[in-house]
This record gives structure tokens, C-alpha cells and sequence, in this order.
């Protein structure tokens, strides 16, 4: 009797549990409006770049990427970068952008970013810990998907 209990407890948790798995999804663009900039330094080279921030074609904010090659740690025959991408939503007239802080890994090679949000502004915390991803949609283009456990009511604006 007692092992039938635990099994009905573990399958009724994992029932509730698995439609929370990836339950919230956004898909962005992010165009890019500055030059892309690389400077190099004696450990590596830092590459720079920012731009909009659409949503089904709205613009909603704007973002800023800087990317890390540093030299016998990303270099071959891994061909990345360290990444961090912090998108900055539209709010009110003089107060600070809203913001969410994504970092992981791009690949020269494929031309996409793999990883995670790692901080965000009050209004988003509900982000922080979701995957991200980006792909290249053509030149200065990418497409950047974030998904979350929680809520698929929950979304960026």
C-alpha cells in the first residue's frame, strides 16, 4: 500500500511538473544599427555591437552584445566566444530601461549563440534561468528565441 502511494505521489508530481518545462516562449530580432567592431588586446579580441530590438516587427527596445575570443581559450579548434547580450526593453521616459542579461557561448563556425538568462531587472525575473538562442537571419540580422519554465502567459512586451 505504502509503495502504491509513493508511486501515485512521484507520477501526480511529474504530471504537474512537465507541462512547466519550457511552458513560456519569445522569439525576437535583433538588427543591428552600429558598425561591427572588433579591438584586439594582447589576450584575445572583444567584438562590439548593438542595435533594435523587434517584436513581430515592433520595435520594443534595443540591445548591446560584446563577444570574447580569448587566445588558447576559444580559439581553435573550438572557434567561439564568451558572449554577453543584454537587452534593454522601452519604458518611460526618464527612467532606466527595463533589461534582460543573457551570457553563453557563440560559434564563429555556425554563426549561433547557445545559453542561458543569467539576470534581469524586477519586472522580468521570471526569466532569469531560461534558454536562449540565436541564429544569424541574414547580414547584421539574428533571430534570438528565449523559452522559460513558468507561465506561457508571461512574456516581454
Amino acid at each position: 500500500m505504502k509503495f502504491e502511494i509513493k508511486a501515485l505521489v512521484v507520477a501526480s508530481t511529474i504530471a504537474v511538473l512537465t507541462p512547466l518545462a519550457h511552458a513560456g516562449g519569445v522569439a525576437l530580432t535583433l538588427s543591428r544599427t552600429s558598425a561591427l567592431t572588433n579591438v584586439s588586446d594582447a589576450a584575445g579580441t572583444w567584438q562590439h555591437e548593438g542595435g533594435n530590438i523587434l517584436k513581430s516587427g515592433v520595435k520594443i527596445g534595443q540591445y548591446a552584445l560584446h563577444r570574447r575570443v580569448t587566445t588558447g581559450g576559444t580559439t581553435a579548434p573550438l572557434n567561439t566566444a564568451m558572449t554577453t547580450l543584454t537587452l534593454f526593453i522601452a519604458s518611460a521616459s526618464g527612467s532606466a530601461p527595463q533589461n534582460i542579461t543573457l551570457q553563453g557561448a557563440h560559434d564563429f563556425t555556425a554563426g549561433n549563440f547557445r545559453g542561458s538568462v543569467s539576470a534581469a531587472s524586477n519586472r522580468y525575473t521570471w526569466i532569469q534561468g531560461g534558454d536562449a538562442g540565436y541564429s544569424s537571419a541574414g547580414v547584421g540580422v539574428l533571430s534570438l528565441s528565449i523559452t522559460w519554465a513558468g507561465a506561457s502567459q508571461l512574456t516581454l512586451p
